[in-house]
């Protein structure tokens, strides 16, 4: 019975009888955890990689210093603001939508927001409008708009 009372692997302790998850699956989430991390580190390389080929080449610093900036201010006022933002929701007692899922409503439509942003401005027909398609770069294209 004493056996019965630790646990089926005569664990006992504070845990109120939990076990750790099984090795299969530790190293599972290790592995996706890293594969996500290699997937986000890349795209966060392309975009810049994209930021770089957009821009003319006299702009590149001033687009490079602005864009890292705003990426670190998103970086550490996104995670404190979430948190802000998930703690008001669980504490207010406010129905939906300022419930619970009223964290990741606000995060969807930023995500939402971006996504509609980038397909109207980065659209074939307004990258041609700009010059960067078919035609002129952007070099030339700042050149001829300074009276060069």
């Amino acid at each position: 019975d004493e056996e019965l009372a630790l646990g089926s692997e005569g664990r006992s302790g504070g845990d109120g009888g939990a076990s750790s998850p099984p090795a299969w699956l530790r190293m599972l989430l290790a592995a996706h955890y890293s594969a996500s991390k290699c997937v986000a580190s890349g795209c966060y390389t392309s975009i810049f990689l994209m930021i770089n080929d957009s821009v003319a080449p006299e702009l590149r610093g001033r687009v490079n210093g602005l864009s890292m900036s705003l990426s670190s201010l998103c970086k550490a006022g996104g995670p404190t603001l979430g948190a802000v933002l998930f703690a008001w929701s669980l504490s207010s007692g406010v129905g939906p939508p300022f419930d619970v899922a009223f964290s990741f409503l606000l995060t969807a439509l930023a995500m939402l927001s971006v996504a509609l942003a980038a397909c109207r401005h980065l659209a074939p027909a307004a990258a041609r409008a700009r010059g960067y398609l078919g035609g002129s770069s952007a070099t030339q294209q700042l050149s001829r708009s300074r009276g060069s």
